[in-house]
């Protein structure tokens, strides 16, 4: 059999798309397509049924598909076996995080550090709230915030990272300081919608978790923009340690239930391989280690 053959055909699934197969196989689209029917034809069955719009697989294609998967993920895991004999750290790093990460100087200054270190490694960044199925959208690594579920992936703490409750100088002159968790529910709060706990706040009072129900007048996935809005006098929301302690540090932001709030975590997840990759082993070692 044609390995060519398969590893079109597996390019083209795995992308859902002839178009960008041939982008990165460095061929022509009709190369692509002339491929899959060659290799249609040494298999005497149709694998995939083509629409406008997306892929679909025969149970023969879905059945190859799998069996492909496994082929050349031993093929990966060769190169990566020798590599880290070499201790050569390359190819294609897919991490998976929230956007929110994108301003913590921890995580973006790590990810600087290892592709200066290794300049043979791609990195492809992907924001994302959910974990997925790693192996079927081949994520190397997830950054996650907060407990993980159970799950069949395995994880390390990365850091700590403190949580705010804060509010403008003029907003809190203007409604008054809330001096309990249930005091927030007479404010306007700005909620962060992917929030673990949804349109419930958590607080720790006297040792005992405690969550407060709010009627958030603005909910977004942007906690960036939810500490904008509090610097403007809004309302109050809830923040991560690395977007607003320069901000309270400024003046411009005022902590607030300090007694009342937690730690959330940080935690990197990732497949459950018999050996975990070299390239991803190099950026959860450093991510913890700094």
């Amino acid at each position: 059999m044609n390995l060519n053959l398969l590893a079109t055909f597996y390019t083209v699934v795995m992308n859902n798309s002839f178009s960008v197969a041939a982008d990165k196989l460095c061929l022509s689209k009709s190369v692509i397509s002339k491929h899959v029917k060659q290799l249609e034809h040494e298999l005497r069955c149709s694998l995939i049924q083509r629409t406008t719009r997306q892929i679909n697989l025969t149970e023969e294609g879905q059945f190859l598909y799998e069996r492909c998967t496994e082929i050349f993920d031993s093929v990966d895991k060769c190169y990566g076996f020798i590599d880290e004999r070499k201790d050569i750290v390359r190819g294609k790093l897919r991490v998976k995080m929230p956007a929110v990460l994108e301003f913590d100087s921890h995580i973006t200054d790590t990810f600087e550090q290892l592709l200066r270190a290794y300049p043979e490694l791609e990195l492809d960044i992907i924001f994302d709230n959910q974990i997925g199925d790693l192996i079927h959208e081949h994520v190397d690594v997830v950054l996650r915030i907060g407990e993980l579920e159970d799950s069949s992936y395995k994880c390390k703490k990365i850091k700590n990272i403190g949580t705010y409750v804060v509010a403008s100088p003029d907003y809190l002159d203007k409604y008054g300081i809330p001096e309990k968790p249930a005091d927030l529910t007479n404010h306007k709060c700005m909620n962060y919608s992917h929030c673990l706990t949804k349109g419930r706040w958590m607080f720790n009072e006297g040792g005992q978790e405690i969550k407060i129900e709010i009627a958030p007048f603005i909910q977004t996935e942007s906690e960036s923009l939810l500490t904008r809005y509090a610097i403007k006098g809004l309302g109050i929301t809830t923040t991560l340690d690395f977007i607003t302690e320069a901000h309270i540090q400024s003046g411009e932001l005022i902590s607030l239930l300090d007694d009342f709030t937690w730690k959330t975590e940080l935690y990197a997840v990732y497949p459950n391989n018999a050996v975990m990759p070299l390239k991803t082993r190099k950026l959860i070692d450093l991510l913890a280690s700094t």
